[in-house]
């Protein structure tokens, strides 16, 4: 039975990457073919039928589903010291791959600035290399709060933009009202990437200079 909860975090995992290849095939359908994709409307206050494609409400409702396997492993992880090399290999490579892929599709649909992903994705590249060098070096840095910021607030950031930005606005609104405020995590969560990563390198850059 013990065996059995630790591999739960395993499991998690497991389905975040079974996740991918399905989000990402709704992704390429959304953008080869998008006048074709049924729409869902929905009434709202007023009079005011607000349209949603309906494949991009799937895609929302997979990347949550992916989202809270991951913060649910995460935690069990930690909690019980439910650890395996599975999971540190594998657990940041979905994370990265889910994250990353999604906000360069955002950028392509132009529901994201395109500065910010490329931003966030050197990032996570440049974090990843000093990890690797660091660990070549066994050197183990934590993540730091910025860092546990960044992901929770870029999380919520995507899922906004999955379920509220995608609606159309009413055509006498300016697009800025609706494009905007739905940005706001997706900008506070490029300032905590960038802290982070700073926070990060900084500590790399002291630690390899005792060994």
């Amino acid at each position: 039975m013990n065996f059995q909860k630790k591999q739960i975090p395993n499991i998690l995992t497991i389905l975040r990457i079974l996740i991918l290849p399905i989000l990402i095939g709704i992704f390429i359908a959304i953008a080869c073919d998008c006048d074709t994709i049924p729409i869902y409307s929905i009434n709202a206050p007023k009079n005011v039928v607000w349209q949603h494609n309906l494949l991009f409400l799937i895609s929302g409702i997979l990347f949550t589903i992916a989202s809270f396997t991951d913060l649910l492993d995460g935690y069990l992880a930690r909690k019980y010291k439910w650890v395996s090399d599975f999971g540190k290999l594998w657990d940041p490579i979905a994370d990265k791959i889910l994250v990353n892929t999604t906000l360069i599709f955002f950028a392509v649909w132009q529901l994201t600035p395109w500065w910010i992903v490329v931003v966030m994705i050197v990032r996570d590249t440049i974090v990843d290399a000093s990890r690797m060098y660091a660990a070549s070096k066994k050197i183990v840095v934590a993540a730091d709060i910025y860092g546990k910021l960044k992901t929770i607030t870029q999380m919520v950031g995507i899922i906004l933009i999955f379920f509220i930005f995608n609606f159309r606005a009413p055509i006498n609104k300016p697009i800025i009202i609706y494009y905007f405020p739905q940005n706001i995590f997706m900008i506070i969560a490029l300032l905590f990437s960038i802290i982070s990563g700073v926070n990060y390198l900084v500590k790399i850059i002291k630690l390899t200079k005792h060994k």
